[in-house]
This record gives C-alpha cells, sequence and structure tokens, in this order.
C-alpha cells in the first residue's frame, strides 16, 4: 500500500523546521506549503484556519492518494508520534529495547509539556523588552517581566537544561539508548533556542552544545536547511 501525500504547512522561524528534519532524516517525500509570519510576528491564522480550527503551524495534512480523503496533524509531539509509528517501517528512529521505546515517547511529550513552555515565557518577555515602547511604560515592562522571569521562567529553564545535560551525558550523546531518535530532533530547535536567546551558554553546556554540532552535521539536517534557506528563513 502506498504510502499517503504528506503535505507539510510550514510557517518561518517556527518549530515546524523540526518536521522537516524528521521527514528528511526518514527519507519520506513530502511537499511544503508556506506561510509567513506578520510584521507583528503574527501567525497568518485567517489562512491556516482554513487547513485546522485552531490555526497553528506546524500542521501534516496526509492526503490518501486513491480516494482524495485527507488527515490533519496537529501539535508537534503527536506529529511526531503518528509519522514515527505509520512511516519509520524501517527502523530508522525507533529502539527496540521495549523500555527505551517507552523513554523516547516520554520524551515526545516532554519536549512540548516542560521544556517548551517556560522557553516560550523567555522568548516573549525578550520581545516585550524590545518593543518600541515609550519610556516610562518600557521601564515597568522591563521591571514587571524581569521579575517574573527571576522567579519563575528563567530558573525554570536551568533546571530543564541542567536535566538535559545530564541525560545526554548518560546516553552517549543522545536522549536515548545512546542511539539517534525522534525524539533527539524533536527536542534540537527548543535547545538551539535557549542558547539563542541567552538562556544558556554553550561552554556551560558541553553535552548538549556537542549534541547539536552532531545533529547539524547530519545530512538530513542540512537538506531541511537548504528548503527552508529557499523559502527566504533561516528555520
Amino acid at each position: 500500500m502506498s504510502l499517503p501525500l504528506i503535505r507539510v504547512h510550514w510557517l518561518n522561524e517556527s518549530r515546524a523546521f523540526r518536521v522537516l528534519f524528521l521527514l528528511e532524516q526518514l527519507k519520506l517525500d513530502y511537499e511544503i506549503v508556506s506561510y509567513r509570519r506578520d510584521e507583528n510576528f503574527r501567525a497568518p491564522e485567517e489562512e491556516l484556519k482554513k487547513i485546522h480550527p485552531l490555526g497553528r503551524a506546524p500542521m501534516i495534512e496526509l492526503e490518501d492518494r486513491t480516494t482524495g480523503e485527507k488527515k490533519v496533524l496537529v501539535e508537534s509531539g503527536y506529529i511526531f508520534q503518528y509519522i514515527l509509528s505509520h512511516f519509520d517501517t524501517d527502523g530508522i528512529l525507533k529502539n527496540n529495547d521495549p523500555e527505551m521505546a517507552e523513554k523516547i515517547q516520554y520524551y515526545l511529550h516532554y519536549v512540548e509539556g516542560s521544556l517548551q513552555p517556560p522557553l516560550m515565557m523567555e522568548l516573549i518577555f525578550s520581545m516585550a523588552r524590545k518593543a518600541p515602547i515609550p519610556f516610562p511604560i518600557s521601564y515597568v515592562v522591563s521591571m514587571v517581566t524581569g521579575k517574573i522571569s527571576s522567579e519563575f521562567s528563567a530558573g525554570e529553564v536551568k533546571n530543564q537544561i541542567d536535566y538535559l545535560e545530564s541525560e545526554i551525558g548518560k546516553n552517549q550523546g543522545f536522549l536515548v539508548g545512546g542511539k539517534l531518535s525522534g525524539a533527539d530532533i524533536l527536542i534540537s530547535y527548543p535547545l538551539m533556542y535557549v542558547f539563542d536567546l541567552g538562556l544558556a551558554h554553550k561552554e556551560d553546556y558541553p553535552n548538549i552544545s556537542k549534541f547539536l554540532e552532531d545533529l547539524s552535521t547530519l545530512d538530513s539536517y542540512a537538506s531541511a536547511k537548504r528548503k527552508v534557506n529557499a523559502l527566504g528563513s533561516d528555520y
């Protein structure tokens, strides 16, 4: 039975890059439907809501090549879980050990459930502090966001990064079982953002730093990167 047509609804500067990375690693054919953020860094919700009511990217549209019937996948962790379950027929990113396979599933939920929320808060705070707001309002914004960051989100990001630094060190440079899995690809983007936002420094986290460097040398990563560069974006 032939695989469905895979269509990636991709948004620039979003977590959608990881989906391309995943599909490239599995050597799956797919199409990209490109969307651009507006001047306020917002996604074009009206266009995206035509695909799914939530209007969020990334989204995967699967179209049966015979019947034309379509299925839409949303939420990054679920997208990864579905693709790995249905399309990784050669076990490229799976682990045959049941305990290790279960741990991969854990990380597919962990990335969006534990790591991403405080990181997203820090991103929003960073954008708020850089916004063209007149003084003294800008001072108040900086003071409030700085207070929330110092008492919650920044500390929580450090807690998560310390945990991952240890886990990668225990698993021969990967998250699970000393080999590349879908969890590594899913977690790559938020870990890159931690360093890009200056929430952590690479010299303090050598395991994570090498982990990201090793991922960036993969042919699948380079191929996904070329495709988004052709669309006029870094990610």
